[in-house]
């Protein structure tokens, strides 16, 4: 149960509080238990200022955030659970609020286990707002081996190829948020890597300048992109080995699972910055999904035989 441990008005701590009778929270048929601070006189309850405080319907959370993350439309979802549509556009909101400032704790608390960061692959998502004629670029800095997203952008790109033109004649010159957005998340990066970091990424030209100006100590590796595989939704590539796997795997798996970025879709993305809540959400619930691997014992098992073997080796 949801319980406050500070007073909402004067912050006096939980041992100057005093029971004060419960109420019956008929949403999730619970007893709340309602308090008084002795200090200030203040009346609240155990759910006062808590994230679901005054929510209807707490108990579609959960399901709501992995239909999200699991390839499933709004009005789909909204089915499942019983819910207008409405609801499910106020919980995407909702949520990724939540899952923001989960998946930052998320990255802290794996620096503090496993120390400084080593290797970043990073990459640009190409998608598109409402029609391929308004795409959108979603720049990813992920931990190599582990998959793990750092931080993304989203941001608006110029039309290219044989629709650039009718892009042109149809919504006019559209701007290029591309290089602000990569700068943006350097910054970001900045705060979480080491000087020393080594970088993973494609021949992009802007790339490397852009690793030089904010990681001058800092190793760029350059690998040629390959041909992708029409099972990877094109993400995937058809070589043996392919050396930006991880950033790649990761494209292929948020394109699988955010409906929105699904191929040959009809469920487009009407604002960026849903697409970003979107996101959000489905890096908080794949991350979810990694520490279940992560504690599976055959996993534990071979990656304590690859340090084994690495550390033989070195």
């Amino acid at each position: 149960m949801d319980v406050n441990t500070k007073c909402p008005r004067c912050a006096a701590p939980f041992s100057d509080f005093v029971r004060d009778g419960t109420y019956f929270r008929a949403d999730d048929a619970k007893y709340i238990q309602r308090f008084r601070c002795r200090c200030c006189d203040k009346k609240f309850s155990a759910a006062t200022f808590k994230p679901t405080y005054r929510q209807k319907k707490r108990r579609i959370n959960q399901t709501v955030r992995f239909a999200l993350a699991s390839n499933m439309c709004p009005r789909d979802i909204a089915e499942l659970v019983g819910v207008n549509v409405k609801t499910i556009a106020a919980r995407l909101i909702w949520q990724a609020r939540l899952s923001r400032e989960k998946n930052r704790q998320f990255v802290q608390a794996f620096i503090e286990q496993h120390g400084p960061i080593q290797t970043v692959q990073f990459d640009d998502l190409i998608t598109f707002e409402h029609t391929k004629c308004k795409p959108l670029t979603v720049p990813f800095a992920v931990i190599d081996g582990e998959r793990i997203p750092l931080c993304f952008g989203v941001g608006a790109i110029p039309a290219f190829g044989h629709l650039a033109k009718i892009a042109r004649k149809k919504y006019g010159k559209r701007c290029d948020e591309s290089r602000v957005l990569r700068e943006a998340l350097f910054e970001t990066l900045k705060t979480i890597l080491p000087a020393d970091v080594t970088f993973k990424t494609d021949g992009h030209v802007h790339y490397a300048q852009l690793i030089k100006a904010h990681f001058t100590h800092s190793k760029h590796e350059i690998f040629i992109s390959d041909r992708g595989a029409i099972v990877g939704q094109g993400e995937l590539k058809k070589t043996a080995f392919d050396n930006l796997f991880s950033i790649n795997h990761t494209f292929a798996t948020v394109r699988a699972k955010v409906n929105r970025l699904n191929r040959r879709t009809w469920c487009t993305t009407k604002k960026p910055e849903r697409l970003a809540d979107h996101i959000d959400i489905f890096i908080d619930v794949f991350c979810d999904r990694l520490k279940c691997l992560a504690i599976n014992p055959k996993t534990m098992q071979r990656r304590a035989s690859t340090a084994v073997m690495d550390s033989s080796f070195g």
